[in-house]
């Protein structure tokens, strides 16, 4: 089970106070975040400032757009932001500009659940347009009185990582609390004034990483073998990235220009999310290409139009995701290819495919 990225929240009204945190935690977390007090207070200027004292950290604009999603996530992207919030309440075609304008620009959007009350009907709903980050959280009002973490709590973000969400936990998170959660293939957990209030925040910062690491490897090492195959964020993103390495090896080109990308592994890299865009090859159209995949797949979610020259392929949409689901989906995706008169080296890409998952 993977560790979990660490996420520092910047819920200043300063700026400046929140640039000095910024600097001072940077080297000990994965993730910084704009608050949204403090992108309310100082605007993408907060964003600007932060990414300009901290070029090399992935940033997030905790914006909760609740309205003129494409707009909103164009202007925390073109800040310097990597990642941008919308808000649980958003219209479905608030969230789908703000999605698409993500994709397009190869960053992601998360939905943030404040106020939203059933999770799960409104998570499918986002999982269709094919978003498949969200943040889970215990607000800091819900916080003041009194609301406590439950195993609720945990069954539904179970939920939603089989839904193939990548999950954000946040809300009071402390060193004591985090046992509690390490159970869960969650992808990122948000620390704010557990750092931020702490007297030596860099040093509380670097315990927080180090007691992620401890507690996750232990958890990973707990699990069966026969939970290997269960559909999670972590095998989510690893199939991901098999079928990346799939339709490369067996000749297709990817939508985003890889040749500068750090790779699959790293939190820096350009393909985002489990959806991966490929180019139509030769005189091919997406139309074409995704009336031969539906002949042969039935799952919703699992392939679609990006543009009239481009389709996606989306693992996490394949419900019992398996080793051997992924292999199907490179199989089928080069039979239809082939039956529109396109040869592909299907057996390459299985083979890339099978180096990532881990089979000779």
């Amino acid at each position: 089970m993977t560790t979990p990225l660490l996420q520092i929240a910047l819920d200043y009204i300063s700026l400046p106070k929140a640039l000095v945190m910024a600097y001072q935690v940077a080297p000990e977390v994965d993730i910084i975040e704009i608050g949204t007090p403090l992108c309310k207070a100082a605007g993408l200027e907060a964003i600007r400032a932060v990414r300009e004292i901290c070029p090399d950290k992935l940033i997030l604009a905790d914006l909760k757009t609740p309205d003129v999603g494409g707009l909103e996530a164009a202007m925390a992207f073109d800040a310097g932001a990597d990642m941008m919030t919308v808000i649980g309440g958003a219209a479905l075609a608030t969230v789908e500009q703000a999605y698409s304008v993500a994709r397009k620009r190869g960053k992601e959007m998360l939905m943030e659940l404040t106020g939203v009350r059933d999770i799960l009907a409104r998570a499918t709903e986002w999982r269709k347009i094919g978003v498949d980050r969200i943040v889970y959280h215990r607000e800091w009002d819900a916080q003041s009185a009194g609301r406590e973490w439950t195993e609720a709590d945990k069954d539904i973000i179970r939920k939603l990582i089989n839904m193939g969400y990548r999950v954000t936990i946040t809300g009071g998170m402390t060193l004591d609390l985090l046992p509690f959660f390490a159970d869960l293939p969650v992808s990122v957990l948000i620390c704010g004034r557990g750092i931020r209030e702490a007297a030596e925040p860099r040093a509380a910062a670097h315990q927080m990483r180090m007691a992620l690491a401890d507690l996750w490897s232990k958890s990973a090492s707990n699990l069966s073998s026969s939970n290997a195959s269960t559909p999670n964020s972590s095998f989510a993103d690893l199939s991901a990235k098999a079928v990346r390495w799939g339709v490369s090896g067996m000749g297709l080109s990817l939508v985003i220009d890889g040749r500068e990308c750090p790779g699959c592994d790293s939190p820096l890299r350009f393909c985002l999310g489990t959806q991966i865009e490929i180019q139509c090859p030769g005189d091919l159209r997406s139309d074409d290409v995704i009336r031969g995949l539906g002949q042969i797949i039935t799952a919703n979610g699992v392939f679609g139009r990006v543009s009239e020259n481009a389709f996606f392929l989306d693992p996490s949409q394949l419900g019992d995701l398996s080793r051997n689901r992924v292999i199907d989906l490179l199989n089928a995706t080069g039979t239809a290819l082939r039956n529109l008169g396109y040869p592909v080296d299907t057996n390459a890409g299985i083979k890339a495919a099978n180096q990532v998952l881990g089979i000779s």
